[in-house]
């Protein structure tokens, strides 16, 4: 990955993992550099395109980070959902939008298909929804002999293309195939009842993984392929309340393999369904390779519930946030336990309301086709309603606001029409509404299916059953906190994982997560802050966030609990431990981190908006590079010995932070020219904090004790560790303007430091040598709080 670069620092953050994009009807190159902003970790992005008018954001990470993709928002600011094949040539990606064209975003050029011979015969594929109407269905037919892969986008009923055709790609409901074994599956969406059974948008009612693993193709041969004929994936959490979220259905795909070992790995990624369910079409057993089904599905506390002795179950579920609010703590939601009057406002026109003052009831309004969702709320809102309930007026569930744009004043929820009806009769009455909008627990589970998919496909999941993790997200001392999250898990081979970012809401807290035991599941786990935003309808200052992604990976094999604290204070600057500062030749190799907690979650920071980096270095007195774009990069040295110096600030005077609002680090070191072909890692003095903060990163003072912490001083993996010399760590309880200096206890690499008496956010300064010549020199305004 080393190379020579000009003395402004170039940024080069896992380019070398992104293969040429390539679309995979043209083959064109189609690769623009952009920024991946909310939508995922932070790193090296490129933005794909890939037809249809859609857009993908693909951000690689350092060595051994997660690599992440996701749909960019569309015109209206929602983001579909995408669909990725995997095989051994590389990662295509299209997003769940009719006309969207398979990108290839990783690997080599995508192989063509063989070209159809005399000998080739017609495979026709129909694609059938959970209605029985014509359905979208994304179909991979599999050579099970010499892995071979066509890809058809089956639109049901008419198509783009009708024409029989051996391209490896095209959206046609016939592929021209030589005789054979083949895996025949597809991933069907079905679209809401009351909507055409062919068609574009956010929302589908369901999805279902539907086909034969193995079939033999040795004529012409249709194929049809039922979502009807799957069965519904249940998941039932024994002593702990339970229900799948918005947008808790998180991935459906399977693996095959042919005799060859040549594979292929198909996934969906849907964006949001009505009813959250997954379905799966029960099979034989393969016998030719190995097929495995995954399913990625999130459960919590219910967000929302409704119960009364006269109603049979109700199913509430909010309108989907996107459509009114950019943030989610900006969409109101119940909290808490209440049981107001149930009122029938028919359909909540002027007239339906004239007179009435609701005096914090339930407002049960009747959806009408041309009436904005927003329109009706909020009319019943301004009459004093507490909360509206949206009947549907027409089959199934309410799947379109017919309008955008405006912020609701109360919460919203949508019933359909059958289970409105059933509201409606007891007018005037109560209802128990509760809500816990920040769930104490979550399970996400990944579901796997071996050889064949069961005929049963109900899961049960039992606490004394999975491995726990609890999080511990940390945030600012006295200001309110937003968080997104994300959850990375990855299988045997993978590169990439797809994963969406969700609301950790409820400001800094505790929760508990719940995994299935499994060894060939590996995750990694992230947290940013201040939540990222869910649209762009609101025009808002632009702002960095801090992402801190989990160090390490965890794979969980046996029954227990464990603790990830994430953002615990102080959070200071540091070399990317994937990848540490190395020398090859005359080449180093620099990747520096703005944020690094106690813990080792790390994220990346470059000057953007009022957030501000500097990142220079010297070797002796020559300045060689600078930035303050992405700290990542490759600088050239002069040859020989010399002492470098890689020097790296921030300012962070965003409304969000308390902390860490200015921090400077100096590391020098002892370099020169390695042998060719030889790499050293070189021996930066890397400070470890070790504070026994609270959730909001502040530690108590109490009478006549003064506050300690442990403080430590290593290298990066591979380094020469030469013995610390010198330490010194000072205090300051103004912002740096006066300081005190700290008593240190302890040798070799750890100290107990013990502060100087004070209170309030404490800045610390820590000066350390060791007898190798390294130093580092690092100020942390503002690390934590100090109360009394």
């Amino acid at each position: 990955m080393l190379a020579a670069s000009s003395a402004v620092l170039t940024a080069v953050l896992g380019a070398a993992l992104l293969g040429p994009v390539q679309t995979a009807a043209a083959h064109d190159d189609a690769l623009a550099a952009g920024g991946l902003g909310d939508a995922g970790p932070a790193g090296a992005t490129r933005v794909v395109e890939v037809g249809g008018g859609a857009r993908v954001a693909v951000t690689v990470g350092g060595n051994g980070e997660p690599a992440d993709l996701q749909a960019l928002p569309g015109a209206d600011g929602a983001r579909p959902g995408v669909v990725t094949q995997r095989t051994d040539s590389g990662t295509t990606v299209q997003t769940t939008d009719p006309g969207s064209v398979p990108t290839q975003v990783l690997g080599r050029r995508a192989p063509r298909a063989p070209a159809a011979d005399a000998g080739s015969v017609p495979l026709v594929v129909r694609v059938v929804g959970r209605g029985g109407r014509p359905a979208e269905g994304y179909v991979t037919i599999f050579d099970l002999e010499h892995g071979t892969t066509w890809t058809r986008q089956v639109a049901g009923g008419p198509v783009v293309e009708r024409r029989c055709t051996a391209d490896p790609w095209a959206q046609s409901s016939c592929a021209l195939v030589p005789p054979g074994s083949y895996s025949v599956m597809a991933l069907v969406s079905t679209l809401p009842a009351e909507e055409p059974s062919i068609g574009e948008g956010r929302t589908f009612q369901n999805v279902a993984l539907v086909g034969l693993p193995e079939t033999t193709v040795d004529a012409a041969r249709t194929v049809t392929l039922d979502a009807s004929q799957a069965r519904r994936m249940t998941v039932r959490t024994p002593g702990q309340r339970t229900k799948v979220p918005a947008e808790g259905m998180l991935q459906i795909g399977y693996d095959r393999t042919a005799a060859d070992g040549s594979a292929v790995h198909i996934d969906m990624h849907p964006s949001v369904l009505l009813d959250q369910h997954f379905y799966l079409q029960p099979t034989a057993e393969v016998s030719v390779g190995t097929f495995q089904t995954r399913a990625r599905i999130r459960l919590q506390a219910p967000d929302i519930a409704m119960s009364s002795p006269l109603v049979r179950t109700l199913h509430p579920e909010y309108v989907d946030s996107v459509w009114f609010a950019d943030f989610d703590s900006d969409f109101p939601l119940v909290d808490g336990v209440a049981r107001p009057r149930v009122i029938d406002v028919g359909r909540a026109r002027p007239r339906d309301l004239a007179g009435l003052r609701l005096h914090g009831a339930l407002a049960l309004v009747t959806h009408v086709d041309g009436v904005p969702v927003a329109e009706q709320s909020n009319r019943a809102a301004a009459h004093g309603a507490s909360m509206v309930v949206v009947r549907n007026d027409g089959p199934g569930d309410l799947a379109d606001p017919e309008g955008t744009g405006v912020q609701l004043r109360v919460p919203t929820i949508r019933l359909n029409r059958a289970e409105g009806r059933a509201l409606a009769r007891i007018h005037g009455r109560r209802l128990t509404v509760s809500g816990e909008p920040a769930s104490p627990y979550v399970y996400d589970l990944y579901l796997k299916e071996q050889g064949r998919i069961p005929d049963d496909v109900r899961h049960v999941v039992r606490t004394d059953e999975t491995a726990a993790e609890t999080h511990e997200v940390h945030g600012q001392p006295t200001r309110a906190s937003t968080f997104g999250e994300a959850a990375y898990p990855f299988q045997p081979g993978e590169t990439m994982s797809i994963s969406r970012v969700l609301p950790f809401r409820g400001d800094a807290r505790s929760r508990v997560e719940y995994r299935l035991l499994d060894p060939d599941t590996r995750w990694r786990y992230m947290v940013t802050t201040p939540e990222p935003a869910q649209n762009a309808m609101f025009p808002q200052p632009e702002i960095l966030r801090m992402t801190l992604l989990d160090p390490d990976y965890h794979v969980f094999t046996t029954p227990g609990v464990s603790t990830v604290p994430i953002g615990a204070a102080p959070v200071i600057t540091g070399p990317n431990v994937q990848q540490p500062v190395e020398r090859s030749g005359d080449d180093l190799r620099v990747a520096i981190e703005a944020f690094v907690d106690q813990d080792g979650n790390h994220g990346i920071g470059y000057s953007d908006g009022d957030y501000a980096t500097r990142l220079e270095i010297r070797a002796g007195q020559e300045l060689v590079a600078e930035t303050d774009n992405i700290p990542y990069g490759i600088v050239t040295l002069p040859a020989g010995p010399s002492t470098v110096s890689v020097h790296f600030t921030t300012d962070n005077p965003q409304a969000w932070a308390e902390l860490s609002t200015h921090t400077v680090s100096t590391w020098t070191f002892q370099s020169t020219t390695t042998p060719a072909g030889e790499a050293v890692v070189e021996a930066l003095l890397m400070p470890d904090y070790d504070v026994d903060v609270d959730l909001r990163n502040r530690v108590r003072s109490e009478p006549g004790e003064p506050v300690s912490f442990d403080l430590g001083l290593s290298r990066p993996e591979g380094a020469t560790a030469s013995p610390v010399a010198t330490v010194r760590l000072d205090a300051s309880y103004d912002d740096g303007a006066t300081w005190q200096e700290a008593t240190l206890v302890g040798s070799g690499d750890r100290w107990q430091v013990t502060l100087p008496p004070g209170s309030g956010l404490v800045s610390l300064r820590l000066r350390a040598e060791d007898t190798g010549g390294s130093t580092v020199d690092q100020t942390v305004v503002r690390a934590f709080a100090v109360t009394g």
